[in-house]
């Protein structure tokens, strides 16, 4: 039910399942930029650790993962933990009647995804997963572009998603398989997601991979192809050994013009657009650095939770961006996460 024009919204109380750094960013800064919001708990298998993120943040309750969940006055839970860990949490959190964020991707694969969708219907909640580029006015500037017809027929979409090989360290979860590690995991399906939001749904063609060689269930490196429409080709490289710059690039080349985007996955960091017919400039774009993915991300779930409408986010539609995800792996030799 939509509440009245003259009710006052109820607040949205946050807890936090997960002691990464990304919690700050992508959670606790934007609810202090937004009215009625809270972050009131953090939870992690070691309640020490909790409690002294909880201390360095302003969060007022902090413990063990299921003291999180058995908060009362918590209306959300983030989850931030190793995608593997998100179908468990994600599902007891659902059974608890809280809704529930998770962090890309949704989940390990694409049948625990599709379980967390099927919870969040089961138990009567929300259950979204954590694509906040998409929430971005350069995101939708980007995919208004692309449907606006100005590149004419599509033949070829390039996606070049390279984390610099100095980032992504020995140690780092994201180099551990069976945390559900690896590069498409953690950049390749921000390029599946939007091809998905721009032209449906791709079939997997081919998948070449380069292997950690401390795990060979992680791709370091994966360049997969996609077809979509008609056939047109999504070439995807999902990269942690990329150059000391790195890359979130994506061009689009047409009948009619070619498209080249930068900072793609995170727009605020100075992402760009420029639409060129030859050697004339169709259309150029440049993100507000005012602008931030997490805090719209955050907003935009705040009314989707109060109105009761369907969101961009929602874990049911975000399982097939996990299912092309796997596809991937199976092409490139590997086992889905």
């Amino acid at each position: 039910m939509k509440p009245m024009a003259h009710e006052q919204a109820a607040p949205l109380r946050i807890g936090i399942l997960g002691a990464a750094g990304i919690a700050e960013r992508a959670m606790v800064e934007p609810a202090r930029q937004l009215d009625g919001v809270s972050v009131e708990a953090v939870g992690s298998r070691d309640p020490g650790r909790a409690r002294a993120l909880a201390d360095q943040l302003g969060v007022p309750s902090a413990g063990t993962y299921d003291a999180v969940l058995e908060h009362p006055d918590i209306d959300l839970i983030y989850i931030a933990l190793p995608p593997t860990e998100h179908v468990r949490w994600a599902k007891r959190a659902l059974e608890a009647g809280k809704h529930v964020l998770c962090e890309k991707p949704l989940s390990a694969n694409g049948t625990t995804a599709a379980e967390i969708a099927d919870a969040a219907k089961e138990h009567g909640r929300r259950a979204f997963v954590g694509f906040h580029y998409r929430l971005h006015p350069f995101t939708q500037q980007l995919l208004e572009v692309i449907g606006s017809g100005v590149l004419g027929d599509v033949r070829q979409v390039e996606f070049d998603f390279s984390i610099p090989h100095f980032v992504v360290k020995p140690g780092n979860i994201r180099l551990d398989g069976a945390l559900g590690g690896g590069a498409v995991m953690d950049v390749g399906c921000y390029a599946i997601d939007l091809t998905r939001a721009a032209y449906g749904e791709p079939a997997v063609e081919s998948a070449t991979c380069v292997l950690y060689q401390d795990d060979p269930r992680v791709d370091l490196q994966t360049d997969a192809v996609l077809r979509i429409g008609d056939g047109v080709p999504v070439s995807i490289r999902s990269s942690f050994i990329g150059d000391d710059a790195g890359s979130m690039t994506l061009r689009v080349s047409g009948t009619d013009g070619v498209l080249d985007a930068s900072s793609v996955i995170v727009p605020q960091w100075g992402a760009e657009l420029r639409v060129t017919a030859g050697d004339r400039v169709v259309r150029e774009i440049t993100a507000d650095p005012a602008d931030n993915s997490y805090r719209e991300q955050l907003a935009h779930l705040v009314g989707a939770i109060r109105s009761g409408d369907p969101s961009i986010l929602d874990a049911e539609r975000g399982v097939g961006t996990m299912r092309t995800v796997d596809a991937i792996y199976r092409a490139g030799g590997l086992q889905p996460r």
